[in-house]
């Protein structure tokens, strides 16, 4: 099964980073347990179009990205239904179309979208301030998150 993950998020707007980080830090667990040709690691910060077009051609992608939800702890983790994506700056957007949309117009010109789609947020502290570098919180948030796609990506524990 042809396995990408696409980490989303901007390294230099603190928080926001957060989706470029775990990329990172998923790429050094797959190598160090020698799984790294088994699954592409991509860092990003599209949304709309230019987002299909980096999902086109796999059977499963997961998007890790920043949310802000009401309520919400900095550093929690969620797993995000594709069809509710309200809640992460690239997956919607006014400029461009919303992630829904681009799912169903990937299926109408009958693209080759991935069968299989998991989407982990990673509850924010904040996404405006500029700065390189996790919040304390967001970044166990994003280690635990790793861990969650590296276990579904382990052959050894599927």
């Amino acid at each position: 099964m042809r396995t990408r993950v696409i980490g989303l998020g901007n390294s230099i707007l603190t928080d926001d980073g957060v989706g470029i980080y775990a990329a990172r830090e998923l790429s050094r667990r797959l190598v160090a347990a020698g799984l790294q040709h088994e699954v592409d690691i991509v860092e990003s910060e599209v949304g709309g179009f230019a987002l299909m077009e980096l999902m086109i051609g796999w059977d499963r992608v997961f998007l890790i990205d920043s949310v802000q939800f009401q309520g919400l702890e900095p550093g929690t983790v969620i797993q995000i239904d594709p069809r509710d994506l309200h809640t992460s700056l690239r997956l919607k957007s006014v400029h461009d179309v919303d992630f829904p949309t681009v799912l169903e117009l990937g299926k109408r010109l009958d693209l080759y979208m991935p069968a299989v789609i998991k989407i982990f947020g990673i509850q924010a502290k904040e996404v405006f301030d500029f700065g390189e570098g996790l919040s304390a919180a967001v970044q166990r948030g994003m280690l635990k998150a790793v861990e969650i796609v590296f276990s579904e990506l382990d052959p050894k524990k599927n």
